[in-house]
């Protein structure tokens, strides 16, 4: 249920809490016209923080890596919503942590943020912890139930807490709700059609992509290259394999029970045989084909892919199609097919999760001028960037520029739309990173019981009460 207020309650709620503890010398409020229309903020300062590198050279402007279309499009955005509202965007995207800023300047009283960005495990805790604005207050501004511009219940159920929205995505930006996307299987097309092999693609089409059938491919895909080097058919770690495989026999990761509680599906039959199979995958009669980094280190993981020595891997979509150091920027003839379903599930299992929601966007509750202003500016900022106004023109943009083949951007798509928040950066997969050859998966399981019994009553039900709440 949305909690709407007024624009003018919003200004004088968050002047209450900005006032709160502020010292002498606290910077004075503008004080800005609020008409319906033409609203003017009077040349004031929107300061935005922006914590969005990884695995990049650091070289990015919202996101986007810097003299591209998209990075100029943003930068042309950001100019007009200065004209439009009189208004100073600054944007900070270096130094200090994101949580560190948020919390030390709300401490101190001080007025300095105005919006922050960042990936939804950071968001959150600072949520968590009282330091942000709930959207429920703002939906007369922001329309978070809008998915195609501030993202699915999915994409935002990190975000939500006690009852409350705590940021949105800009999912109508082009590609940057993909990123957020992880299990994507990329395929080495130059290696499939050297061994002679029908291309996975094909599999896909005809729904006989299975473990099975991977099962079956092993022992061919792994192999002696021309310059004498093993290839394995399989490069991943193990929390890659297991959180993607979770999925993919037919069950979410969260499931209800008889009683319409709110239950871990990794401790039911049918998830454990996905993840019986990954320790098979992992420890057992087919480890021989898959290489595991038992680090856990997935930047290895994309560097071995880049170097030719493994046929398949697993990639989040920063690693695929985010920055200038991910696949499309750095490798010719690549496939992307969703990873091999199981016996009890189907195409519509592709194993994608979401580990952490990234371009998080959240108000500061304390530290900012007005939030019911930052709510105005981040509306305007995120809409539609122009020839890109429908997923259409971005689906034509990644089939023309980043993709080899129609069915990678479908399969990719697909992935999106099928995506489920696999509860990671609440404890609730904890089993999968500590994952060893020294004991079944039954009592890797069993011993993890309690912790997830703990986390599921502090996190998820917590969660999934408010996503559906707000989201239904």
């Amino acid at each position: 249920m949305k909690k709407i207020i007024s624009m003018a309650i919003v200004f004088f709620i968050v002047f209450a809490l900005c006032s709160c503890g502020q010292q002498a010398e606290q910077e004075i409020i503008p004080d800005y016209s609020t008409e319906i229309t033409g609203i003017d903020y009077r040349g004031a300062e929107f300061v935005f923080v922006q914590r969005n590198e990884e695995h990049s050279t650091g070289e990015e402007y919202f996101g986007y890596v810097v003299n591209t279309e998209f990075a100029d499009l943003a930068s042309r955005r950001l100019k007009d919503v200065e004209d439009t509202y009189n208004v100073v965007i600054k944007l900070n995207t270096s130094g200090q942590g994101l949580s560190d800023l948020i919390t030390s300047s709300s401490i101190a009283g001080l007025i300095l943020y105005d919006a922050a960005q960042s990936e939804s495990s950071t968001i959150a805790n600072l949520a968590r912890a009282g330091y942000l604005y709930d959207f429920t207050y703002l939906g007369d501004i922001i329309d978070y139930t809008k998915a195609d511009k501030w993202g699915t219940k999915e994409d935002l159920k990190p975000l939500c807490w006690d009852g409350g929205l705590f940021g949105v995505i800009p999912a109508a930006w082009p590609l940057l709700k993909y990123r957020s996307i992880d299990g994507a299987m990329v395929v080495n097309e130059t290696i499939i059609s050297r061994l002679s092999q029908t291309d996975p693609r094909e599999f896909v089409e005809r729904d006989e992509w299975t473990w099975s059938k991977l099962e079956e491919l092993m022992p061919i895909y792994n192999h002696i290259n021309d310059a004498g080097d093993e290839v394995k058919a399989l490069q991943t770690t193990i929390h890659w394999l297991f959180r993607t495989m979770h999925t993919t026999n037919g069950e979410p990761v969260i499931i209800k029970d008889d009683k319409g509680e709110f239950q871990l599906s990794l401790h039911s039959p049918i998830t454990f045989e996905a993840m019986q199979t990954a320790w098979n995958w992992t420890f057992g009669e087919y480890s021989t084909y898959v290489n595991i980094d038992l680090n856990n280190n997935w930047t290895n993981m994309l560097q071995a892919f880049l170097d030719g020595k493994s046929v398949l891997t697993l990639m989040n979509g920063t690693d695929l199609c985010g920055t200038d150091n991910s696949i499309v920027f750095n490798m010719d003839n690549f496939g992307v097919v969703p990873f091999p379903h199981g016996p009890n599930g189907s195409v519509a299992n592709t194993g994608s999760t979401i580990t952490t929601t990234r371009f998080s966007t959240a108000i500061p509750s304390l530290c900012a001028k007005d939030p019911a202003m930052s709510a105005v500016l981040l509306n305007a900022i995120y809409e539609p960037l122009p020839g890109y106004e429908n997923e259409e023109d971005i689906i034509d943009y990644l089939r023309k520029q980043y993709f080899f083949d129609d069915r990678d951007v479908y399969n990719f798509v697909d992935m999106y739309k099928t995506v489920l928040y696999n509860y990671r950066h609440e404890a609730c997969t904890d089993v999968y990173i500590n994952m060893n050859s020294s004991r079944t998966m039954r009592e890797a399981l069993d011993a993890y019981a309690d912790a997830d019994e703990q986390n599921r009553v502090k996190y998820v039900v917590n969660m999934e009460t408010t996503a559906e709440e707000i989201f239904g």
